[in-house]
């Protein structure tokens, strides 16, 4: 088939494969965000995938009209962002279940099927969260599942995505009143007490937060295998750093005031420097730690 529909939807496809192998200094910055790579990748399937169903005359005329709003707004894609790319696929792809045929709807399925085999259990739902094991075969239940599935993802990502926008800004925000209480403390304390010093509060400090920044680099490396997990990161790092430099201090505070002895036959700075580093590292298991003493940690009901 060969129409004004199909040309602008060619034309589409081609400005996105442009897209994705642009190289321009004016659109590098948004092309290099994954995120927006894949959402470019996703809006090309859907073209296709409409493509395909037009050719086998399976769109009714308001789903071709649909799909044909959708797919073809606005006249550049790169007046959109990740965020507002994703939105309207959302729409696309409950457009794309509605018109689908068998061959369609399988293939999401399918893929739906993989993706709970390797995510189910987590925060965003997947096909075992909203219908268990049920696997449809009638061709109207797929589309009605599919849809469903859909809609529940969406409605839940995005009320997670806004409680960690929330949280992340206000992450920010505390960043620069940790710094300054990190300074703060750090000259008191060499004002108040002749054994701890200035320079080496701000080495165990600086300890600290090289070892916080070190456990992140593991976490970003190892354990975080979402985009919305990696879409986060680097609010909460904003305050990693920080957060070794208080595990540090805290420990030289305790060693300095005698609670806890460490008998090492090497250099106090040196002593200082690595036991800063170690707390920093294992942030989360220090303060942690604190907390169940203090009994602030609250206790599950049995």
């Amino acid at each position: 088939m060969s129409d004004a529909l199909d040309e602008e939807l060619e034309r589409r496809a081609n400005d996105i494969l442009t897209l994705l192998a642009n190289t321009q200094i004016n659109r590098r910055l948004r092309l290099r965000n994954p995120e927006f790579r894949k959402n470019l990748d996703r809006l090309y399937t859907a073209i296709r995938d409409t493509q395909r169903l037009r050719r086998a005359e399976s769109l009714t005329p308001d789903q071709e009209q649909r799909l044909e709003g959708l797919l073809l707004f606005p006249d550049e894609v790169m007046k959109l962002n990740a965020d507002a790319l994703g939105l309207l696929l959302e729409s696309v792809d409950q457009a794309l279940v509605e018109a689908g045929d068998e061959k369609l709807v399988d293939g999401m399925l399918e893929t739906e099927y993989l993706r709970d085999s390797d995510e189910r259990g987590s925060r965003i739902p997947t096909w075992s969260t909203v219908h268990g094991d049920k696997r449809p075969t009638d061709l109207e239940e797929k589309k009605r599942d599919l849809a469903t599935l859909l809609r529940v993802r969406h409605s839940v990502y995005s009320l997670r995505r806004a409680r960690d926008g929330t949280k992340a800004t206000r992450l920010v925000w505390l960043a620069p009143v940790l710094a300054a209480l990190v300074v703060a403390f750090i000259g008191v304390a060499d004002w108040v007490s002749e054994d701890a010093s200035l320079s080496e509060g701000l080495l165990v400090a600086l300890a600290g937060a090289m070892g916080a920044t070190l456990a992140a680099a593991f976490k970003l490396r190892d354990t975080l295998p979402r985009l919305s997990d990696l879409r986060w990161f680097w609010y909460a790092f904003a305050l990693q750093p920080l957060l070794g430099s208080v595990a540090g201090l805290f420990l030289w505070v305790v060693l300095e005031s005698g609670i806890v002895e460490i008998g090492a036959p090497g250099e106090d700075w040196a002593e200082a420097v690595v036991l800063g580093f170690v707390a920093g590292f294992s942030e989360p298991f220090l303060l942690g730690t604190i907390e169940r003493i203090t009994g602030s940690s609250a206790e599950p009901t049995r």
